[in-house]
């Protein structure tokens, strides 16, 4: 017995009136029905959770493995250009050294110009002259008496580098063994 059709049908005035008992099987027979289908909603609902559980899990799987490869990519790439930033730091020493003020004064330019743009890739330049030594930063080859208060760079002998905060080359420095104010790190 269909309810649907059997509702239109008393709508319309069309047909015997269905019995108490007749309407009563035909409404059991629908809640039967219903609370199949709402069983079977349920079900899905529940599968449907679960399959996005699992898609969410696998996305975050796979996302978090492409944040690891670039993360290495990215590590990668710093490590390329602080070689070429080693590079560039020997020929800007070779123009110290070879007596051309305008090759020393065209290698200070193109140093301090890729230390811009190095800042801009996140990348930091670590050590300069007359700084206080910060152990973190520096790593001592030789302390020499100078005009620098001690313990403080008289020589950068090789750059540092920091990578998005994180320390990636300490600086190779001469210190000052100076008689005077020493820092307080």
């Amino acid at each position: 017995m269909n309810f649907e059709a059997e509702l239109e049908k008393l709508l319309a005035q069309e047909g015997e009136p269905l019995s108490a008992s007749a309407l009563a099987e035909l409404a059991a027979a629908e809640r039967e029905l219903f609370t199949e289908m709402n069983k079977k909603n349920a079900d899905l609902s529940l599968q449907l959770e679960e399959i996005y559980d699992l898609v969410k899990a696998g996305d975050t799987r796979i996302l978090q493995e492409a944040l690891e490869t670039e993360k290495n990519r990215a590590g990668q790439l710093a490590a390329a250009v602080v070689g070429l930033c080693d590079i560039l730091e020997d020929f800007c020493a070779y123009a110290r050294q070879s007596g051309s003020g305008d090759l020393e004064h065209q290698a200070r330019l193109l140093w301090k110009n890729s230390g811009t743009v190095l800042e801009g890739c996140g990348i930091t330049r670590l050590g300069e002259e007359g700084e206080c030594l910060d152990p973190a930063i520096h790593r001592v080859q030789a302390a020499v008496p100078s005009e620098f208060p001690r313990e403080h760079v008289t020589q950068v002998l090789q750059s540092g580098y920091r990578y998005l905060g994180d320390v990636t080359r300490r600086a190779v420095v001469v210190v000052s063994s100076g008689n005077s104010v020493s820092c307080s790190v």
